[in-house]
């Protein structure tokens, strides 16, 4: 037999190593390392709720309870008015 032969006679004896351990892996389930891969967060179908409150501390020192907004609300006449100075959007 030439090395031509055994080199493929060997590579064909790896490859069907391979099939056979390729088949047997597909055969048993995926098992993960935790549970937490295969249950769901919750059982409705939305996203998590956390309930957290920063301490009195955090507050302070992040300055949390100063209004996000400083200037006065607009009165409904102000708003409306800005809203009509655009241009209509029909038929962009």
């Amino acid at each position: 037999m030439s090395s031509i032969e055994q080199q493929f006679q060997l590579m064909q004896q790896q490859i069907a190593a391979l099939q056979e351990q390729l088949n047997n892996t597909n055969l048993a389930p995926m098992q993960s390392a935790d549970d937490t891969a295969t249950r769901p967060l919750h059982s409705m179908g939305t996203r998590p709720h956390y309930d957290w409150s920063p301490s009195e501390a955090l507050t302070e020192v992040m300055n949390l309870d100063a209004p996000l907004h400083t200037s006065p609300m607009l009165s409904d006449s102000e708003r409306k008015m800005i809203i009509e100075s655009y241009p209509p959007m029909a038929h962009m």
